[in-house]
């Protein structure tokens, strides 16, 4: 998308508005930790400047890349370089009934469902606290989907808080699966996600947020929400700077609290439809903006982030195939650390489990689309050529045997390969018969990853004592 130079020029401009139009930090208290961090900032307008060279500094302390380790501290994968993870997005306030249809509110048993599929998943790299159960109080609900996800699967997870204090409960719970506070740090459990309010605003919550995730040594993704024509420039270039900006403030406040703490360069940027009114983060121009940014990060040396392989359909159709399909292949390209959007739907407001299992065989295909292509036996090719006219076919060739088995993919039952006698001979099943046996076979062979129970009855007292609701009915874990 975009040259060397070009690349240059948006930072150039990037760093000029950190350094003089500067960040608002909403809250005073915020605002007061920020300075004593060696920022510069007016009291009244409570808007911090960032110097270059300390925004240079940070983002030479950051790391390249960094190691998520399991629920049991054992290394997982690396977020680093080219390589591209898929992971369920986030925060969803509804799913879709896979058995009606209809879209409702979830349950804690409907996460844990989730869950348990999803840990099932090839391609799902990780989890993320992908919705918000209903059925418990709000001001617990951000560490209540971690626990979920914890007591459901050994695999890292995403999540985020939603309140100024939350990072605090929910750290201090992911501590209780290492040695200690330092060892959380050293064998990272999860990324927390820590959003600015565009345009150059940290809100009260974000910040505190910030702030202690980096204190604890949590890896951050910092996503900017920009909305093009809105609160945002239109234009590729101008979106950038903007984008930039806030992700580098996010950046370098985190290395001044605790010089090198990992920091994705992430980010969900939409189109504002002026019709309508909504904002498409499927968008052509927001796509642009995703593949350019992912440039910026890596000519940087950072990891990435972005919210891309969803749809803003409400439902599993053309549209959320295509939309979804062309964010995963872009995002791969593009080379993405984590990309956050396997099961969404409608601008991130509905999760749907069949489309998860659809995204899984999404990711497959745009993972091996990016393969590396190397010569393997095929230079010179005129020994295989002759072979082919004189056989009229490769099927049995030494080379076919030998290759095809990694260079042609075979998908599973979401992706329809039979051809109509097949298909009727195998009972004629859609796209959603289709999901709901994947979905029922994960769930029938999933083996329980319990954690100890004395740790489950710590956790669950540590939710008991600090949610406002006193006496919470705390549901049970589904069996």
């Amino acid at each position: 998308m975009l040259e060397t130079p070009l690349i240059e020029r948006i930072l150039d401009e990037t760093f000029e508005v950190l350094e003089t139009t500067g960040i608002l930090i909403d809250s005073p208290e915020g605002f007061e930790r920020v300075c004593a961090l060696g920022l510069a900032g007016d009291p009244e307008s409570r808007r911090v400047r960032f110097p270059r060279a300390m925004v240079e500094q940070a983002i030479r302390s950051a790391p390249s890349g960094f190691t998520l380790y399991d629920r049991a501290g054992e290394p997982f994968t690396e977020l680093a370089g080219d390589r591209v993870h898929f992971v369920p997005a986030s925060s969803a306030l509804r799913i879709l009934d896979r058995h009606t249809g209809k879209v409702r509110e979830a349950d804690s048993a409907d996460f844990v469902e989730y869950a348990r599929v999803a840990s099932s998943l090839p391609h799902i790299a990780y989890l993320s606290t992908a919705f918000v159960p209903k059925d418990i109080p709000s001001d617990i609900a951000d560490g209540w989907r971690l626990y979920l996800a914890l007591a459901s699967s050994s695999r890292p997870v995403v999540s985020g808080a939603f309140t100024a204090y939350g990072v605090e409960r929910m750290a201090k719970m992911m501590s209780w699966f290492r040695d200690d506070r330092e060892d959380l740090a050293a064998r990272p459990l999860s990324i927390f996600t820590c959003c600015p309010s565009t345009p150059l605003r940290w809100s009260e919550d974000a910040i505190q947020n910030l702030l202690d995730c980096a204190a604890w040594g949590i890896p951050v993704e910092v996503v900017p929400v920009l909305l093009l024509g809105m609160i945002s420039p239109s234009t590729t270039v101008g979106a950038l700077v903007l984008h930039a900006a806030e992700v580098l403030s996010g950046l370098t406040v985190a290395q001044l609290v605790r010089p090198g703490t990992p920091v994705l360069f992430g980010g969900a940027p939409a189109s504002f439809h002026m019709q309508l009114m909504t904002n498409p983060m499927t968008a052509v121009e927001a796509l642009q903006v995703y593949c350019s940014y992912a440039q910026i990060a890596k000519h940087l040396g950072l990891p990435c982030q972005a919210y891309m392989g969803l749809s803003d359909s409400k439902f599993n159709d053309p549209q959320a195939g295509a939309e979804s399909g062309i964010g995963m292949f872009l995002a791969a390209l593009a080379g993405f650390n984590s990309v956050s959007g396997p099961g969404m739907l409608d601008y991130v407001n509905c999760f749907s489990l069949e489309k998860l299992v659809f995204d899984d065989e999404l990711a497959a295909h745009a993972h091996h689309f990016t393969r590396d292509v190397e010569v393997k036996g095929d230079l010179p090719t005129r020994p295989l050529l002759e072979e082919l006219v004189a056989e009229n076919h490769l099927l049995t060739a030494e080379h076919t045997l030998e290759h095809w088995p990694s260079e042609l993919y075979l998908p599973g039952p979401m992706v329809d390969r039979t051809n109509w006698d097949q298909w009727e001979m195998q009972g004629s099943k859609d796209y959603r018969e289709r999901a709901g046996e994947i979905i029922e076979t994960a769930l029938e062979d999933y083996e329980s990853a319990p954690i100890d129970p004395r740790l489950d009855a710590e956790i669950r007292e540590l939710f008991a004592s600090t949610c406002n609701t006193p006496d919470p009915d705390l549901p049970g874990l589904p069996h």
